[in-house]
């Protein structure tokens, strides 16, 4: 039986070259694996990956991103599960579970699968992954008033300490900070802009720090935010509860959560492969 070990800092440059191996056709490369697994908010409690080693050979891996989070009641240890892969010689032995249990043994750290693959849907859920969210809201430009707002927030504007360190975080990624002045105060939000579909461009909300002004003020935000056409502003569920208004969809592929520490509505995108690779969500 292989042997399951987080990996260490001394393992790192052999965790990459495994990856980039086990995944040849991966849109981002040798320098990608590095920037994924590379602890970038974790600290010194962050793990990057988990391994199975038959002997000295790796034969699995589990890659993930730590992070410490604020929180409603204080910082809480969020991580955020990777790309992961057994090799074809050790599969049918239960490693790909392993792998994934001992990333998420300890209750006290959420972990989250965003980006979980159709066919892995039935591990995902023997591991005991809830579902975070299957729906979302969506509104489109009804070329209404455009509030007041700043898209360089952290050199222009005032914002609590919880926003200002996830925009000081992530101030070096493809994505667009925003803060909007609604009639009851400022509302900062982060988006990832993509083309996911040929109709229209879809405006991600990746993170929401006021979530009832959001619900409150959801078709002003989209009128500002939004060309008049062939455009969307979408917003996971769970981050705009009570919303008045907007088109629910079904998400392709639920976002997957476990642990006890964060509530869904605190777990958003940021500090996960979402945000570090610039990839296009469900």
């Amino acid at each position: 039986m292989a042997d399951i070990t987080f990996a260490t800092s001394a393992q790192r440059d052999e965790v990459e070259a495994f990856m980039h191996a086990a995944f040849p056709r991966a849109k981002w490369g040798a320098d990608g694996w590095t920037r994924l697994l590379a602890n970038r908010w974790g600290g010194p409690q962050g793990e990057f990956a988990v391994t199975a080693r038959d002997g000295d050979t790796l034969v699995g891996v589990m890659g993930m991103n730590d992070s410490l989070r604020h929180t409603p009641h204080g910082l809480r240890r969020y991580r955020n599960l990777t790309s992961w892969y057994v090799l074809k010689t050790h599969r049918g032995m239960g490693l790909g579970e392993a792998l994934m249990h001992k990333a998420m043994a300890d209750p006290e750290v959420t972990s989250t699968n965003l980006t979980s693959a159709k066919a892995a849907l039935p591990l995902v859920d023997r591991i005991g992954f809830k579902v975070l969210d299957a729906q979302r809201r969506v509104w489109r430009s009804t070329e209404g008033t455009v509030l007041p707002h700043s898209f360089d927030p952290l050199a222009e504007t005032v914002m609590n300490p919880a926003d200002t360190q996830v925009l000081r975080d992530h101030a070096d990624l493809n994505l667009r900070p925003v803060v909007i002045e609604t009639p009851d105060g400022p509302l900062t939000l982060v988006l990832s802009v993509k083309q996911k579909r040929d109709e229209y461009v879809t405006h991600e909300v990746l993170y929401v720090g006021q979530p009832d002004l959001l619900a409150r003020y959801a078709q002003a935000v989209a009128d500002t935010l939004l060309p008049s056409q062939a455009a969307v502003l979408s917003v996971d569920s769970r981050l705009i509860k009570d919303a008045q208004n907007g088109l629910v969809e079904d998400i392709e592929v639920p976002r997957f959560y476990k642990g006890t520490s964060m509530y869904p509505s605190e777990i958003d995108h940021m500090y996960s492969e979402i945000v570090l690779m610039d990839m296009k969500l469900y």
